[in-house]
């Protein structure tokens, strides 16, 4: 794995990934603060205040080296600027070349194909340039599109851990999926 700085935008042909900024807040505010959203995720709705101060932090994140930096790219439509969503990138563990992929969308942008595509480009960049031997996504098992972009991406389901973590209080299952360096080649040339 290469000591990576995420220095340009990753674009593909209806998406722009870019380093989020502080215009960003409003619009990341708009889905992170909204329950249906939060429902699968880790954290709770979040008031405009934390999404600025996750903002800010994120702003910071943009170097992937070892084990915990991570990567919180903004994902923009090319065509009107328009924020729709966040992915996410990480070295889970930096000896063994793992990194990890997520991201949440606005529903109103859902189903279309962006999260596909966004991280397709965020797993070419994990393979082609960070290097990584393998990617994974750790998901609520009960999240049924976040499973079907894992199954379009060609990860597979490795594992369906019962209540390893405490989520919002209560015990949660974890899902995780995913793909190796040579498996992605071979279905990328």
């Amino acid at each position: 794995m290469r000591a990576t700085e995420f220095t340009r935008p990753l674009e593909t042909e209806r998406l722009i990934l870019r380093q989020p900024t502080m215009a960003d807040v409003d619009p990341i505010h708009a889905f992170q603060s909204r329950e249906d959203v939060c429902a699968y995720l880790l954290f709770s709705p979040r008031d405009r205040e934390s999404v600025e101060a996750k903002v800010a932090e994120s702003r910071t994140k943009t170097r992937l080296e070892k084990s915990g930096d991570y990567l919180q790219p903004t994902m923009e439509r090319r065509d009107d600027g328009r924020v729709m969503g966040q992915m996410y990138l990480a070295v889970d563990n930096a000896d063994a070349e793992c990194l990890e992929i997520g991201w949440i969308m606005h529903p109103d942008y859902a189903g279309v194909g962006y999260a596909t595509e966004a991280a397709e480009a965020l797993l070419e960049f994990a393979f082609t340039v960070v290097g990584a031997h393998r990617v994974i996504a750790t998901l609520d098992p009960a999240n049924d599109a976040s499973i079907r972009v894992c199954r379009r991406l060609g990860m597979r389901k490795e594992a369906h851990l019962l209540e390893d973590m405490r989520i919002k209080g209560e015990w949660a299952d974890t899902g995780v999926y995913a793909i190796l360096d040579r498996e992605w080649s071979a279905a990328h040339r």
